[in-house]
């Protein structure tokens, strides 16, 4: 047997070879898309483009809107977390009290 012959791969075994993308492939519907403010949308699984209805649009818009108010929120109190750590920073710190210890016998 020769250093290059893959006649052994067409054995019994030839199932462990195999790579899971091997096997066939599932049919995609489209699920995860990316689709921009024009409508042209396009899979993130296989590739295929497409364009948006007007109804789809309106909703992707509705859902880029929404999530900017979000993050716009996000980044406002974010802002003010950091303004009040500012202003902690400058306040006298309060030091605690040393326990009582109490190491006596009670009896």
């Amino acid at each position: 047997m020769a250093w290059d012959d893959d006649s052994w791969k067409d054995g019994y075994d030839a199932w462990k070879l195999a790579s899971p993308d091997d096997e066939y492939e599932d049919e995609c519907y489209h699920e995860d898309y990316e689709a921009d403010i024009n409508g042209r949308a396009s899979c993130c699984r296989c590739g295929h483009v497409w364009y948006l209805t007007d109804a789809e649009i309106l909703a992707e818009r509705e859902h880029q809107a929404a999530y900017d108010q979000m993050c716009r929120r996000e980044e406002r109190l974010e802002k003010w977390r950091q303004v009040r750590e500012w202003f902690r920073s400058f306040l006298p710190r309060r030091r605690k009290q040393p326990a009582l210890i109490d190491d006596e016998i009670p009896f």
